[in-house]
């Protein structure tokens, strides 16, 4: 269904991307994203766009001790046309 692609970031390009995500109080990963999203936007023409991310984790402390993986999608959306 979908496919992965990896990118290695010059050192200098990821250090520059990371203090503007810094100046703008948000994480590389919502930097990124951002990109993806107004990328994703013009290659499509859509302006409403959905796109999942996948999330993990225990959250409250009675799931703490079960076994196994707890993996979720969560389906963030935006609007690209501003």
């Amino acid at each position: 269904l979908g496919a992965t692609v990896y990118r290695r970031l010059p050192v200098d390009l990821s250090a520059h991307l990371s203090a503007i995500a810094a100046a703008q109080r948000v994480t590389p990963f919502m930097l990124y994203l951002a990109a993806f999203f107004v990328v994703l936007g013009r290659w499509s023409g859509d302006e409403d766009l959905v796109v999942g991310v996948p999330v993990a984790g225990r959250l409250r402390p009675e799931t703490e001790e079960l076994v196994g993986f707890f993996g979720n999608t969560l389906m963030l959306r935006a609007d690209v046309s501003g």
